[in-house]
């Protein structure tokens, strides 16, 4: 919080002073409500701010280079305003950010909520107690808004009319306003059409994301390809120094991550999206489904948690292979009446320490406590949007698979181009700062002209940013062998560079 009084505190300082505004993001209407609502500011302040930021850091950067760095002035310009530029994009978007965060989990739990609370309506004997009970859902989620429905459930505590103080609430989803509104105006009586929501903004996000993502794909490839081969010409050309070849590696690392991080890898958070995960983490949320599935069909069978739970295990436990090894030890304590059923759901979320099991045990464990016959129900209507999101994710694999031929071929080319250009480098550099030497001297002389420290500097550049790109390249498609073709990418640069490096004596 104390990172957040200072921006918020230096954003308005700025408010009274007419400075220039640096604006990166177009904000729609509901977020400029939200900078307004939830953090008094305004959207002008923060562009006056990250102006005001982009100057402070190009003038320390120029001015440290002039310092320490003897280079062209317009090389010097050039990398302090793209480095400005990326201090100031960070500062301006840090509330947006944060906003988007938080819409982003409220939305991946907006059915669960849903579901959870249609089931305590079903529990509850007298509707006056609906309004209040929503509010102790909420509170008990682990939410961005849970400590402001802990306020709010106080003041209600202190007389206060829970529907009207409800009212007020603002938060960061439109889909769950919109849905606290509905409830309000039908007086908290469920409304069978939010069994079946059409997406939420997560979910239509995503599908943006899967029109949008080729293209994006296309940008990481060329800027992957294309720097490492302009390093290249840069060198030959001798148009930058040694100081500004070491700083390349990571410049191109921080490029191509804040690339994938920006264009590739979706910020949004899905209960069944798991594209980023490895095939033995998909296998095991796949036998947690399947599990589920069992557990809720034996509860509908109105015998006990407990009972369900060990059925569940006991008619697939052949399938289970990456969830034996945890849920094994919770059915012999389940049958040796050693621990409770909220024990063994308290130990699965810290076995499966992942957020996703988390949530949806937490869930499945709220709903027991109201009723185990319905929660049969609901946990089907759980899984029913994991496989929504399942069939999402599934389209968006397609289309990583479409990539795949293209980034091998790329992994191929990319370490001969650079690795046969690379290798003629340390002779070209030599050739030139050493026109009169390189006449007197024989063929078997030219190694003594060659500068050690130049050739393994130009070497090592080609070679990690060939290294960056192809993880970067498999990454992108979710590649799970990696090291092995890394490994055959390197040997490829390692073979070329040298190959190229020797056999561009016999030019001579």
């Amino acid at each position: 919080m104390t990172l957040l009084r200072t921006y918020l505190y230096l954003c308005k300082k700025c408010h009274k002073y007419n400075l220039p505004k640096l604006k990166f993001k177009e904000l729609n209407e509901w977020y400029v409500h939200l900078y307004k609502s939830e953090y008094d500011i305004d959207e002008d302040d923060i562009n006056k701010a990250s102006f005001m930021i982009f100057f402070i850091s190009f003038a320390l950067l120029v001015f440290s280079s002039f310092l320490f760095i003897s280079i062209n002035l317009l090389i010097i310009i050039f990398y302090s305003m793209i480095i400005s530029l990326l201090i100031s994009y960070k500062f301006n978007i840090y509330i947006y950010k944060k906003i988007y965060r938080d819409e982003s989990i409220l939305n991946a739990l907006l059915y669960l909520i849903i579901i959870n609370f249609s089931l305590i309506i079903k529990s509850l004997n007298r509707n006056s107690e609906s309004c209040i009970n929503f509010i102790e859902l909420i509170k008990n989620y682990n939410l961005p808004i849970s400590e402001k429905f802990k306020v709010l459930l106080k003041k209600v505590h202190e007389g206060a009319n829970p529907e009207r103080e409800l009212l007020d609430i603002i938060t960061p989803s439109q889909d769950f306003n919109y849905y606290v509104r509905d409830l309000i105006n039908n007086n908290f009586m469920v409304n069978d059409e939010y069994q079946h929501l059409d997406d939420t903004a997560s979910e239509r996000n995503f599908k943006v994301v899967l029109r949008d993502i080729e293209t994006k794909i296309s940008i990481v490839f060329f800027i992957g390809l294309f720097f490492p081969i302009g390093l290249c010409f840069l060198i030959l050309f001798q148009e930058i120094n040694t100081i500004i070849i070491i700083l390349f590696i990571p410049f191109f690392l921080i490029l191509l991550n804040s690339l994938f991080r920006k264009l590739v890898r979706t910020n949004i958070i899905l209960m069944g999206l798991l594209e980023e995960y490895s095939i033995p983490e998909r296998k095991r949320f796949d036998e947690f489904v399947i599990f589920l599935k069992n557990f809720a069909i034996n509860l509908k069978n109105n015998i006990s948690p407990e009972i369900a739970f060990i059925n569940a295990y006991l008619q697939n436990k052949n399938y289970f292979k990456a969830l034996k090894i945890v849920l094994e030890p919770q059915i012999s304590r389940l049958l040796n009446f050693s621990c409770s059923f909220g024990e063994i759901l308290s130990f699965l979320k810290e076995k499966l320490a992942s957020i996703r099991y988390i949530i949806i045990l937490d869930t499945i464990e709220k709903m027991l406590a109201e009723s185990s016959y319905f929660t049969s129900e609901k946990i089907l209507e759980i899984l029913e949007i994991i496989f929504k999101h399942r069939r999402l994710e599934k389209k968006f694999n397609i289309i990583l698979r479409g990539e795949k031929f293209k980034v091998l071929i790329f992994i191929i080319l990319l370490p001969i181009i650079i690795g046969a250009i690379g290798g003629m480098l340390p002779l070209f550099i030599m050739i030139t700062n050493n026109l009169e030497e390189v006449e007197s001297l024989s063929y078997h002389n030219y190694f003594e002209l060659i500068n050690l420290f130049d050739f393994i500097i130009i070497f090592l550049t080609l070679f990690f940013s060939n290294l960056i790109t192809c993880h970067y390249f498999l990454k992108v498609i979710n590649f799970e062998q990696k090291y092995l073709i890394i490994t055959i990418s390197s040997f490829i640069f390692v073979l070329s560079f040298f190959i190229s490096f020797m056999n561009a004596f016999t030019l001579f």
